[in-house]
């Protein structure tokens, strides 16, 4: 959907929006106002890459229209050089957008990495030499790293738990997981930190699967101090090894109805039986 009726099909009451619906609302109700009369797309002035920059708050980077750019780019590697994020007028866009305010020292961080990946595999391939920068044009590199950065980037989760649920979601044991420690997901925390995993909420399933990062958020954390505890570890998780499990979102108690029936986590094409002993 390339105009600001996306943000209609938004349910802001959900639980997995509850982190994110204080910053979203202002900005989606000034996309609502902005909207030309009698038409369905914001105009020119009032587009969503002009309107998540005057919401950016203290992101030192800046939101730009993705259709104006010319010729082929490495993604992160032209933000890196520019600090400018190609944008465009649709949901998943507009949930990064989102992201990149509510996380700007982790986005830049993994952001970080991601550039740095880019030059070592050019370095390597010869496509570069030590003293030339990457080049916005280069065509994609992929790797371990990069990939697994953008998994988290895409579909991550944080998860501030009582150590008896780490251990059944890192044994897969979704029984013990969801149904025999369920009282003590009334004292978890779970942030859903991954764009594409917000977008692809917005049509819920049992199928949905997060990410959830094996790298405990502290118990005494709050929200707002998500962005810097994060941000300062990036550089330290071995991205090469994928530090993250995953999670059936919808599996979680009180994030959707049809979960308060134990026959609902009987679906072995969604809870998948796993081969480690529970």
């Amino acid at each position: 959907m390339s105009d600001s009726d996306f943000t209609a099909r938004i349910d802001w009451n959900k639980p997995w929006l509850e982190g994110w619906s204080p910053l979203a609302r202002p900005l989606c109700k000034a996309i609502n106002d902005c909207r030309v009369a009698g038409e369905t797309t914001l105009n020119e002035d009032h587009g969503l890459v002009q309107l998540l920059n005057k919401f950016k708050g203290e992101l030192e980077f800046q939101f730009v229209d993705q259709s104006k750019l010319e010729g082929h780019f490495t993604y992160e590697t032209f933000i890196d050089q520019s600090k400018s994020i190609p944008t465009r007028p649709n949901l998943h866009d507009f949930f990064n957008g989102l992201s990149w305010i509510k996380f700007p020292k982790t986005k830049a961080a993994m952001l970080s990495l991601q550039s740095a990946e880019v030059t070592r595999s050019q370095l390597e391939t010869g496509s570069i030499n030590k003293e030339e920068t990457p080049r916005k044009e280069s065509p994609p590199i992929r790797g371990a790293i990069r990939d697994a950065l953008t998994v988290f980037d895409e579909n991550g989760i944080l998860l501030q738990a009582d150590g008896r649920i780490w251990e059944a979601l890192e044994r897969k044991d979704w029984k013990a997981l969801f149904i025999e420690h369920r009282a003590l997901w009334s004292d978890a925390k779970v942030w859903i930190f991954g764009h594409a995993l917000l977008e692809k909420l917005i049509t819920p399933r049992p199928s949905i699967t997060g990410h959830v990062l094996r790298w405990k958020v502290p118990l005494d954390a709050t929200e707002l101090q998500l962005d810097s505890w994060l941000s300062s570890r990036i550089g330290e998780l071995n991205w090469a090894h994928k530090p993250f499990t995953p999670i059936q979102v919808l599996g979680i108690p009180g994030w959707w109805a049809d979960n308060e029936r134990a026959d609902f986590y009987n679906n072995t094409n969604v809870f998948r039986v796993s081969n480690q002993p529970s």
